[in-house]
C-alpha cells in the first residue's frame, strides 16, 4: 500500500487507459401515429483516442424506384418533357459533421470539411454526402436516351427536392467534440420519414487516416390508423381507393349538411 502511494506520488504509475470508443443513440424505436410532427434523436459517445473529426450519416429505408418528372416551356405553356426514372438510394440522408477548429462551439465558415473527410475515406470505399448519393444513384431515362451531363443534373435535382422535404441533408459543424474525446449531435427526423430501419454510422477519423466505425440501428414504425391505411394501401390498392372515395363523399355531404343555410 505504502509502495503504491510512494509511486503515484512521484508520478510512476502510468496514466489511465482512455475510455474505450462507443456511439449511442437515443430513442432507438420511434412510432409515427396520426399526430406525429418528427422526432430530434439525441447521438453521442466517446471517439477513437486521436480522433480530430467525427463524421456521422444517418441513411433510412432504400427506395425501389422513384419517377421523376422535368418540366419545360411548350410553346406558351409549361408541360412535362422529360422522365426519369431512379433507384439505389435510401429514402433518407442525412449527414452532420463536425469542425476540427469551430468543434461546434460557434458558427463555422470553414469549407472543405466534408472533402478532408472524403478523402481519408476513400481508400475504405466510402463517399459520403452529395458525391456518396450520386455514386449510388441509377438513373434511366423514360423519354429517350440519356444525354451528357443529364444523369448529375437529375441526381442533383433529386437531392434539391429531398432536401426541400427535411430527408436529406448536410449539416458541417453540427457535431460538438471536446478535448478528451466525448461528442454529441442530434439527426432530425421528418414528420414525413418512412418507416423502416434506419442506419446511424458514425466515423472516426485522426489526421491522415480513418480510425474506427461504430454503427447503431433505429427502428421507426407506423401504429393504430397510420399503421392499417398504410397496410391496405399496399396490399389492397382497391379497396383503398373506394375508402377515400367515401371519406370525400362522406366529408363532403356532412359540409353540406351544416352549412346549406349559408350557400347553394
Amino acid at each position: 500500500m505504502w509502495v503504491l502511494l510512494a509511486l503515484a506520488a512521484l508520478g510512476a504509475l502510468p496514466p489511465a487507459a482512455p475510455p474505450p470508443p462507443r456511439a449511442e443513440v437515443d430513442p432507438r424505436r420511434v412510432e409515427i401515429s396520426p399526430t406525429f410532427l418528427g422526432r430530434d434523436l439525441f447521438l453521442y459517445g466517446q471517439a477513437e483516442a486521436g480522433t480530430r473529426c467525427v463524421l456521422a450519416v444517418m441513411e433510412g429505408p432504400p427506395i425501389d424506384s422513384v419517377r421523376l418528372l422535368e418540366k419545360g416551356r411548350v410553346a406558351l405553356f409549361w408541360l412535362g418533357v422529360r422522365q426519369y426514372r431512379l433507384s439505389g438510394v435510401p429514402g433518407v440522408y442525412l449527414v452532420n459533421v463536425s469542425c476540427p477548429l469551430c468543434k461546434g462551439l460557434a458558427a463555422c465558415r470553414h469549407a472543405g470539411v466534408l472533402e478532408d473527410c472524403n478523402r481519408l475515406l476513400l481508400p475504405h470505399r466510402v463517399v459520403v454526402g452529395p458525391d456518396g448519393i450520386a455514386a449510388r444513384a441509377r438513373v434511366s431515362s423514360l423519354s429517350g436516351p440519356l444525354r451528357p451531363g443529364e444523369e448529375e443534373r437529375v441526381v442533383q435535382g433529386f437531392w434539391a427536392l429531398q432536401k426541400a422535404r427535411n430527408l436529406y441533408g448536410l449539416r458541417t459543424n453540427a457535431i460538438r467534440l471536446n478535448g478528451q474525446g466525448a461528442f454529441y449531435h442530434t439527426f432530425s427526423l421528418p414528420a414525413s420519414a418512412p418507416d423502416g430501419r434506419y442506419r446511424v454510422t458514425t466515423y472516426f477519423l485522426g489526421d491522415d487516416r480513418l480510425l474506427g466505425v461504430e454503427s447503431n440501428d433505429v427502428f421507426v414504425r407506423k401504429t393504430g390508423m397510420v399503421e392499417s391505411l398504410s397496410r391496405l394501401a399496399a396490399r389492397r390498392p382497391g379497396a383503398y381507393g373506394a375508402l377515400t372515395v367515401l371519406i370525400a363523399v362522406a366529408a363532403g355531404w356532412l359540409a353540406g349538411t351544416l352549412f346549406k343555410r349559408g350557400g347553394h
